[in-house]
């Protein structure tokens, strides 16, 4: 049985990531995450009321004007543009290990049901087909767009 990594937003190893993405660990939240994911995804939802970028509005130039139905599938779609190889399965898994636990320090406001995708596709084995050629890390939209459009069944 291999172990279980728990996710709770701020103490994350370095050796539980590679626990995670090369000896194939599941995750879980803990009660804490949890909590912190529902109180931001809570907080975002009241916020939207408003004007929030991205949310509520267009992106970049257009960030003042009225954001259309579908907005978010539409970046999604216009951000997953990697090229080159895939990378390889423990790099993606190490990805979604440690975004999740990003999630789990609250602050997001994504919903808890996408978190509790990104951790039930972990547990399976599953992976994105993130590719070489675009960003992880502080610019990671290639990655996390391409990941998103695979929990929506657009990716395999």
């Amino acid at each position: 049985m291999s172990p279980i990594i728990d996710l709770d937003g701020t103490s994350l190893s370095a050796h539980a990531v590679e626990t995670v993405a090369r000896g194939g660990a599941d995750v879980r939240v803990t009660d804490a995450g949890r909590e912190r994911i529902a109180a931001a995804s809570a907080a975002a939802r009241h916020l939207a009321s408003g004007p929030v970028y991205g949310r509520t509005t267009a992106v970049g130039a257009n960030k003042h004007a009225k954001a259309a139905g579908g907005n978010g599938l539409r970046l999604l779609r216009s951000h997953a543009c990697g090229a080159g190889d895939p990378m390889p399965a423990d790099q993606a898994r190490a990805m979604l290990a440690v975004r999740v636990n990003q999630l789990a320090a609250g602050g997001a406001g994504i919903h808890p049901r996408v978190v509790a995708a990104l951790v039930e596709a972990l547990n399976q084995g599953l992976v994105p087909p993130v590719r070489r050629i675009g960003a992880i890390g502080t610019g990671d939209l290639t990655a996390l767009a391409t990941t998103g459009l695979c929990l929506l069944g657009e990716r395999p």
